[in-house]
């Protein structure tokens, strides 16, 4: 085989990132995420994945079609949709994050797993419907370490039996609906402090505890036929003390492919993540993680390298040609699966009327799911003062992506203003002391305090709920603590909520969504938010 031919090959076990949106400028991340031209021309090379992020539900399915005929064959179009499609693309549904179904789960274990089935089903069928055919989901790292930036509620559960009924349960929906499957970040990222964003998490952890905790929801999803598994960048050094898992002969052929009899697809997590890049190229880390039993490598920092790398160890026989076809075919069984030829063929404007009307179902199951995952307590009858704050701490500008979302109009209508405290402004504690916020200059100022936090990709250090409960007890000593909602982590809201008194409205719910935050925000203001002061309020932003 000459080379050109083997680098074609080679390149289709790679997996590219690019934007959901069609044009180069609408890119939300330009420096992941591939121009247009170069995808043409990476796809037009053999490439044969391409993992999306942003834009809109109508305007991924034409994107994929373009895809599609850009590449002239099959492709694995995925995304990382671990909470519904309008997660990642705008105009899906969007549901509560992994850990608010477990919350559920806690207190009926039927409608729990219930649940997880018909979210499984509805996120693999809306994905199906606009041209993916594989999801990078379900998590299966077990959260059993509160201070773990990264997982927290992307898990299923903080207990092993809990993640896997929901993660087969999960499995057994997207089945239905005939989408790939992927159980991450194996052999599990649950019980660590560092995001593998930012750098390498060690684990201490040795085989007979992953065997006895982490491992569980892998083997059962294992059994259940999960398509493919991805490795989490992790180190194990009681495992291997040498390499990440994602390098790891002993991780990834010795416990995945040996022990535990698994023969789908293994994919890498995005080689650029920093525990990996920190330390190798693009290159180098292809050939070792290839090397190693991975089958598909998602995201490296520099494609073109990773593909030449890996090219040309096959070819001078560093690896063998029977251990690329060997993944070459194990990707080809996967695409065999989810094959459209004997689909029942129905006319464009029929097809359309269904993606709506399931779209319209899936937003109202949603929406019932979030009213049984909120908590209230207590409700808001006290008189707001003109100068009373409702301060919004974020995370990401994501969680406030218009002037009408709730958690700001809803306050408002009944006489808060507003104040946001997000990573880019001026750190609101003092100085001189981290666990205070600076009220020297507001007075008897009440506060309605609205915090956004969740465990997250890249977050990092960001990560800290300490300094918010110790503000929060000190606005209720000196009697200017108007209510608290918590929107996300459960870790905080449950420190909060052992640490102030019942008399004072606090609320919680996992999911960050608006439809959470108008939910919410109804039920502690009752009959206070009229729909024609909302109205007005909405009126005075319209501008043109």
């Amino acid at each position: 085989m000459n080379k050109a031919d083997l680098r074609r090959q080679v390149a289709e076990l790679f997996i590219v990132r690019a934007s959901g949106f069609n044009l180069d400028s609408q890119r939300l991340y330009p420096n992941l995420e591939v121009s247009n031209a170069n995808l043409k021309r990476l796809l037009e090379a053999g490439v044969g994945g391409v993992i999306f992020l942003g834009g809109t539900y109508q305007e991924l399915e034409i994107r994929c079609k373009a895809l599609k005929q850009w590449a002239g064959k099959p492709l694995l179009l995925c995304a990382d949709i671990e909470e519904g499609v309008g997660q990642r693309f705008y105009g899906g549904t969007q549901f509560l994050p992994p850990m608010g179904i477990a919350q559920i789960y806690k207190k009926d274990p039927s409608l729990g797993i219930s649940i997880a089935e018909k979210v499984g089903y509805i996120t693999a069928q809306e994905s199906k419907n606009i041209g993916l055919n594989c999801l990078l989901a379900p998590v299966c790292d077990i959260n059993n370490n509160s201070n773990n930036p990264v997982i927290n509620l992307r898990a299923w559960g903080e207990d092993p039996e809990t993640v896997k009924r929901l993660t087969c349960a999960y499995q057994s929906g997207v089945a239905r609906a005939n989408v790939l499957t992927c159980a991450k970040h194996f052999p599990g990222h649950g019980n660590s402090e560092v995001d593998s964003h930012i750098d390498l998490p060690k684990i201490q952890n040795d085989l007979s505890q992953l065997e006895k905790f982490e491992m569980i929801p892998f083997k059962s999803l294992i059994k259940q036929g999960v398509n493919s598994v991805m490795i989490g960048h992790l180190f194990f050094p009681k495992i291997d003390p040498l390499y990440p898992a994602t390098l790891s002969k002993r991780i990834v052929n010795d416990l995945l492919r040996i022990q535990l009899q698994f023969d789908g697809l293994v994919i890498t997590d995005a080689l650029l993540m920093k525990a990996i890049s920190n330390k190798y190229s693009s290159g180098i880390a292809s050939v070792m993680a290839f090397d190693a039993g991975i089958d598909l490598i998602l995201m490296p920092e520099d494609i073109d390298e990773a593909i030449d790398s890996l090219t040309e160890a096959v070819y001078l026989g560093k690896v063998s040609l029977e251990r690329l076809n060997r993944s070459r075919e194990r990707r080809q069984k996967q695409i065999d699966l989810i094959s459209n030829k004997n689909d029942l063929k129905m006319e464009e404007s029929d097809n359309k009327y269904i993606n709506h009307q399931f779209l319209f179902e899936g937003s109202e199951f949603s929406k019932s799911i979030i009213k049984k995952s909120i908590y209230v307590r207590g409700s808001f009858d006290q008189k707001v003062n003109d100068k009373d704050i409702n301060l919004i701490k974020i995370d990401d500008f994501d969680q406030l992506s218009n002037k009408f979302i709730p958690s700001l109009i809803l306050p408002e209508a009944v006489g808060f203003n507003n104040l946001i405290i997000h990573p880019l402004s001026i750190n609101p504690f003092q100085i001189n002391n981290k666990n205070l916020l600076d009220f020297e200059r507001s007075d008897n100022i009440k506060f309605l305090f609205q915090l956004f936090v969740r465990g997250k990709p890249f977050i990092g250090s960001e990560y800290n709920k300490q300094d918010w409960v110790e503000t929060v007890k000190i606005l209720e000593i000196q009697k200017r603590l108007s209510g608290i909602i918590v929107y996300g982590c459960p870790y905080l809201f449950d420190q909060i909520k052992r640490s102030i008194d019942h008399s004072i409205p606090l609320a919680y719910s996992p999911s960050q969504c608006e439809e959470a935050q108008s939910q919410i925000l109804r039920r502690i203001f009752n009959s206070k938010t009229s729909r024609k002061k909302i109205d007005e309020k909405s009126s005075e932003l319209f501008t043109d």
